[in-house]
């Protein structure tokens, strides 16, 4: 088979399993990746559409959602009043904490038919990969 669809349907099966797998806390996959975000550091709205590249009107559903679930809120920006920062509060912190450390053991049964040595240059040769064709690079 073409190594470009053994990629794709890999990526299907590791995108279905973080979905199950954040779905045990209630999180979708894009909840997850926008808290992780935020967890790293406060931005704003429009810095997390772009790092997580979302649409906007997809990240305030996800900014809602995780407003509601008491794992974000929306701070007034005072460098510039006239925007909001996106905080992690301490629940959401706890939250995302919890999950990526799951996540990393997930991660780890999803390759565990590689050594440790493949699993590093398969990162590796991936990591490459994506630089070489990331349209944020350009």
């Amino acid at each position: 088979m073409a190594t470009g669809y053994l990629l794709a349907r890999l990526g299907d099966f590791a995108r279905q399993r973080i979905e199950d797998e954040a779905g045990g806390w209630g999180l979708t996959g894009k909840e997850l990746r926008v808290l992780a975000y935020a967890h790293d550091a406060s931005m704003s709205q429009r810095d997390l559409t772009a790092v997580a590249r979302m649409d906007r009107t997809t990240m305030t559903e996800v900014i809602n959602t995780l407003e509601r679930l008491g794992y974000v809120r929306r701070v007034r920006n005072t460098a510039d009043r006239r925007k909001y920062l996106v905080t992690v509060t301490e629940d959401g912190a706890r939250t995302v904490e919890a999950v990526l450390a799951h996540m990393a053991k997930v991660e780890a049964d999803f390759l565990g038919t590689l050594t440790p040595a493949e699993r590093s240059l398969l990162n590796d040769m991936v990591a490459r990969l994506f630089a070489a064709h990331d349209p944020d690079r350009a």
